[in-house]
């Protein structure tokens, strides 16, 4: 048989080569700092399909901790020890102050009555709803509102640079 002589081939002549030609293709690359990846741990995975949970179900009065703990496919009492656990709350506390959190997002940020406000944050009644709301925050929610509307109508003035004598009369006649 008859062997034929192969010329072997040298990719790279020198180690210097190889390392230049590896970081003129690196340099076109992403590179990605360790500070920056964030790893989830148990808990803070839980603790967040926990709220995606609640947050799609929130405007459902129904919504239970037997309902949750069965969705979440854990049984109650762990769900109760977990949740205290980690929040510091029960987990009907914590399934309130997510739907208070709701109402004080609507009652910001749209022009809702406060029936409709409390039926979207999943209240059975506007007064249940007012009666949490005044023991959470210390006022009802109609004068939140107010509150509210008054902060961002002074902020869109002072945005177009109204006079401060201005500001307050136009406040006070639109509140």
């Amino acid at each position: 048989m008859l062997y034929r002589k192969m010329k072997r081939r040298k990719a790279f002549k020198e180690p210097d080569e190889l390392q230049k030609t590896y970081k003129r293709a690196s340099e076109g690359q992403i590179k990605v700092c360790f500070e920056q990846v964030r790893i989830q741990t148990g808990n803070e995975k839980f603790l967040s399909e926990l709220i995606e949970y609640i947050k799609l179900n929130i405007s459902n009065p129904k919504l239970s901790v037997e309902t949750t703990s069965r969705d979440m496919k854990m049984c109650r009492g762990t769900l109760y020890k977990k949740v205290l656990m980690l929040t510091g709350k029960s987990p009907v506390e914590f399934i309130r102050a997510i739907r208070l959190q709701k109402a004080v997002q609507l009652l910001e940020n749209t022009e809702m009555v406060i029936s409709r406000v409390a039926s979207e944050a999943g209240f059975e009644t506007p007064q249940y709803f007012a009666k949490l709301f005044k023991r959470e925050y210390d006022m009802l929610p109609s004068t939140y509102v107010r509150f509210a509307r008054k902060a961002k109508a002074e902020v869109i003035l002072n945005a177009m640079g109204w006079p401060v004598q201005l500001k307050s009369q136009v406040l006070t006649k639109g509140v």
